[in-house]
C-alpha cells in the first residue's frame, strides 16, 4: 500500500527548506523516433494528491502514483517519491477539412475529477477536442488445479473418463498486483474554433468549463452533443482592444463562480446565479489601463494563468510575464500583493521579443492552505513565495545539471539491497533527495543573479520551468520543463 504525506498544517514565520525529492522523468533517457525528444506539455495533480498526470507532444498521457520512499540508509528519513501507474494514447493528429488545418495531437491541458470508488477520472485536451478518461484498478486472480491446464500458451488435451478425473479449481489467496484499465468515456468536440486555452472542473461534479480565445463553454459530463456558450464573440468584431481569453478557473467553494484572464492584463469574475452571460461580470480587475497604447506594456502584463483560492473565493492569483499577483475581491482597483519573478528582464524586452520568449506560457500553482505560490522561470529557476512571511518571502530554487541518474526504485522490497548506496562512503550524501541551492536576490546585479551580463547568450532557453502543480494536502510541488519533471519537497 502506498502511503501519503501528512496534511498541511498552518505555520507562520517558519523558514522552509526545499529539496529535490525525485527526478520523475528525463525524456533524454527515453528512446524516441527520429532522434527527437518528446516535449512535456502539461502536468497536474489529482484532487486527493495520490496521483499526478503529465502529457507530451505525442498525445500520450502518463499517470504517476505518489508515495513515500524507503528509509534512507544515511539520513534515516522517508521522502516523497513516485512510480509509474499507467500510460495511454489520448489524442492523435487530425485534419480539419473545412478549415484545411492540421490539428496537433499535443496534450495542452489535463484536469482531474474527484475520485469515485476505485476509479480515477480525468479530462485531457489537445487544441480542439476534450476527452474524459476513466482509470480503474482491476484485481487479478490466478487459479490452479485446472481441468485443462495450459502449457506454453496452449491448452493441453485431457480425457476425462470418470468423476474422479474432474478437478476443482483452486483460487490462489496470495495477493496479486491489480492491473490498470483505461476507458475513453466521452469526447467533447466541435465546440471550439480556436486553440483551447483553459479547462476547469466545477465543484458540483457534473459540469466543467472550457475556453478558447473568443469563447467560453459550459459542459455537462454526461452530455456530449450539447454545450452552453457563456461567451461567444464573433470573429468580425475583433479589434486591437479586444480581450482574448488566456485562462480560466472555477471556484473551489461555489459551482456557480468562475474567473477568466485575458491578454490585456484583466481578470473578470462571474457568478452564474446573477447572469448567464459574460457581458456582465461581477468584478473586473485591471492591471493596466484599458486604452494602454504601449505594446511592451501589453506584452508583459498579459496574464498567462489564473487561479482561485483553495480555501475561499476572496483571493485570485494571476501570472504575467514578469510577476505573480494576488487580487482581493474586496479591493478590485489594484493587486494587494505583487511578487517579482523575473522583473530584471524588463530592460531586455526587445531581445525577448525577437527570440519569441515573450510568448512563453508560464503557469502558477497555489498550496492547499493558500500560503505558498509557486511558478517557474528561466535558467533552471523555480520561484516559491510565502505569503505569510514578513521578510524575504521569496525562495529562488536553482535546479542543477543532471550528469547521472542514480535513482533507485523507491518501492523496492525492504530486504532488497540498494546497489547505489552500497558504493557510497558513510559520510556521503544521497543525491535523491538533496538540498536545492537558493539563489541570491535579483538586485545583486543589473540582470539579476540568474542571468549573465551577455543576456542574449546567457539565457538557458532549454530549461524554462513552464508547468507547475502543487500537491494537495502536502508541501510537494511538481515542476517541469520540456525535457523533464522534478518533485520538490519542502522540509519544515
Amino acid at each position: 500500500m502506498v502511503q501519503g504525506l501528512p496534511m498541511v498544517t498552518e505555520s507562520r514565520g517558519t523558514v522552509m527548506r526545499f529539496s529535490s525529492a525525485q527526478r520523475v522523468l528525463d525524456v533524454s533517457e527515453i528512446p524516441c523516433v527520429n532522434s527527437l525528444p518528446v516535449a512535456i506539455s502539461t502536468i497536474e495533480f489529482n484532487k486527493e494528491g495520490t496521483h499526478f498526470a503529465y502529457g507530451n507532444a505525442d498525445g500520450i498521457v502518463s499517470v504517476v502514483e505518489m508515495g513515500l520512499a524507503e528509509e534512507s540508509e544515511i539520513t534515516h528519513a522517508r521522502h516523497t517519491c513516485s512510480k509509474p501507474y499507467q500510460s495511454f494514447l489520448s489524442h492523435q493528429p487530425e485534419f480539419d477539412v473545412l478549415k484545411s488545418q492540421a490539428i496537433d495531437e499535443r496534450i495542452t491541458i489535463i484536469r482531474w475529477l474527484p475520485r469515485s470508488a476505485q476509479s480515477h477520472f480525468l479530462l485531457s485536451s489537445n487544441e480542439r477536442t476534450i476527452k474524459l478518461w476513466r482509470l480503474s484498478d482491476v484485481p487479478q486472480q490466478s487459479f490452479t488445479n485446472m481441468n485443462f491446464p495450459t502449457e506454453h500458451g496452449c491448452r493441453r488435451k485431457i480425457i476425462i473418463r470418470s468423476l474422479s478425473d474432474i478437478k476443482v479449481p483452486i483460487c490462489n489467496t496470495r495477493p496479486v498486483s491489480p492491473s490498470v484499465r483505461v476507458w475513453n468515456k466521452k469526447e467533447f468536440d466541435r465546440a471550439h474554433s480556436f486553440c483551447i486555452t483553459g479547462i476547469s472542473t466545477s465543484t458540483d461534479r457534473e459540469t466543467f468549463f472550457s475556453c478558447d480565445a473568443l469563447r467560453i463553454n459550459l459542459w455537462h459530463l454526461n452530455v456530449t452533443g450539447e454545450v452552453f456558450s457563456i461567451m461567444d464573440r464573433p470573429l468580425d468584431s475583433i479589434d486591437d482592444r479586444t480581450h482574448l481569453v488566456t485562462g480560466l478557473d472555477c471556484s473551489n467553494v461555489s459551482p456557480s463562480i468562475f474567473a477568466y484572464c485575458t491578454n490585456r492584463g484583466s481578470v473578470r469574475l462571474h457568478d452564474m446565479r446573477l447572469s448567464t452571460s459574460c457581458d456582465l461580470p461581477v468584478m473586473v480587475f485591471d492591471s493596466i489601463s484599458p486604452d494602454e497604447p504601449n505594446i511592451w506594456t501589453l506584452f508583459v502584463n498579459a496574464f498567462t494563468d489564473v487561479k482561485m483560492g483553495q480555501t475561499s473565493d476572496r483571493f485570485i492569483y494571476t501570472r504575467d510575464y514578469l510577476t505573480a499577483k494576488v487580487w482581493d475581491t474586496r479591493m478590485s482597483t489594484s493587486p494587494v500583493e505583487t511578487y517579482p519573478v523575473q522583473t530584471e528582464l524588463r530592460s531586455h524586452l526587445s531581445v525577448l521579443y525577437e527570440s519569441e520568449l515573450l510568448c512563453d506560457d508560464f503557469k502558477l500553482s497555489v498550496s492547499s492552505d493558500d500560503r505558498f505560490i509557486v511558478t517557474g522561470s528561466y535558467n533552471r529557476s523555480v520561484k516559491v513565495f510565502d505569503r505569510h512571511a514578513m521578510q524575504d518571502p521569496e525562495y529562488s530554487l536553482i535546479m542543477q545539471n543532471e550528469e547521472i541518474n542514480p535513482f533507485i526504485d523507491p518501492f523496492r522490497a525492504a530486504d532488497e539491497p540498494s546497489s547505489f548506496a552500497s558504493v557510497l562512503s558513510d559520510t556521503a550524501e544521497l543525491p535523491w533527495p538533496r538540498r536545492i541551492a537558493e539563489g541570491s536576490k535579483s538586485g545583486d546585479s543589473a540582470l539579476g543573479s540568474n542571468y549573465s551580463s551577455d543576456f542574449r547568450f546567457g539565457m538557458d532557453m532549454g530549461c524554462r520551468w513552464l508547468q507547475v502543480s502543487w500537491r494537495p494536502g502536502a508541501y510537494v510541488v511538481a515542476v517541469s520543463h520540456s525535457d523533464g519533471i522534478h518533485l520538490l519537497e519542502a522540509l519544515c
